[in-house]
């Protein structure tokens, strides 16, 4: 198997993109954000179609894209006091709105649009796997830096602006990371499943530790134990690679559903 140099790549991306998602995965599913994760990968569809019919890069066209919704989302909720569901409902359908014109207007392209759609990490390239290196060592940093900032934005926001601690600043740059969270690990996970691994090794460890800090790690060991798994499950049985990853992580989770049940924990 490891005969062939893509599937070595295809290996560390799976790895690399299960631990990138799993950093922030915790702050997501207590925040109850799961679906500013689901409504980024369907408006990164846009940012794709725009990258495609302008010829710009893939990946940088997107992901400028993505976080400057990400940032309107954020501004049209706290300045003119908009719902957040409904702006971020707003964007998303307007942007799969787009993304379809345009695919339907461009007749020549030549792109292989399914590997965004359902990801596949085998097609994970040279230069796709240092951006997930990258992103991963970003939200390391990010998360060790500003942990205090990031658990009273997750645990009592209030009470954070009571003690004048700047939660705005840091909470900006949570969305503009999580919108390239998403964006880069598009091509390993599919718009459609991104979300999944962002919930699923976070629901996972909150069933087996109730403390922040050790549910982060304990996310980020479920997530790349889930992605070597799933990616030689995957290999032995000739399945998607990131669906299976998704079903590995899911297993995961009832798993602990079920000893946290019987602990009564």
């Amino acid at each position: 198997m490891f005969s062939f140099t893509f599937m070595i790549h295809a290996l560390i991306g799976a790895v690399l993109s299960g631990l990138s998602l799993a950093i922030f995965a915790p702050f997501v599913t207590l925040r109850r954000i799961s679906y500013m994760g689901e409504a980024l990968s369907h408006i990164a569809f846009a940012g794709i179609a725009i990258s495609i019919i302008t010829g710009i890069n893939l990946t940088l066209g997107t992901l400028v894209f993505v976080m400057l919704i990400a940032l309107a989302i954020s501004w049209l909720a706290r300045k003119h006091k908009l719902q957040e569901a409904n702006t971020i409902s707003i964007f998303l359908s307007l942007s799969m709105a787009i993304g379809i014109i345009i695919i339907s207007i461009s007749k020549n392209y030549s792109f292989d649009l399914a590997s965004y759609l359902f990801g596949n990490v085998l097609l994970v390239t040279r230069s796709e796997i240092v951006w997930l290196g990258i992103l991963a060592v970003l939200n390391i940093l990010f998360v060790t830096f500003f942990y205090n900032e990031l658990f009273y934005l997750t645990y009592n926001a209030e009470m954070a602006r009571v003690f004048r601690i700047r939660t705005s600043l840091v909470n900006r740059i949570f969305m503009l990371l999580l919108a390239a969270n998403i964006v880069i690990n598009l091509k390993s996970a599919g718009i459609i499943l991104v979300t999944a691994q962002l919930i699923l090794p976070a629901v996972a460890a909150f069933n087996l530790v109730h403390k922040l800090s050790y549910a982060i790690v304990l996310a980020a060991i479920i997530a790349i134990v889930s992605a070597l798994l799933g990616f030689f499950v995957s290999f032995q049985m000739n399945l998607p690679t990131g669906a299976t990853i998704v079903v590995v992580e899911a297993l995961v989770f009832f798993i602990s559903f079920l000893g946290a049940k019987k602990r009564g924990f």
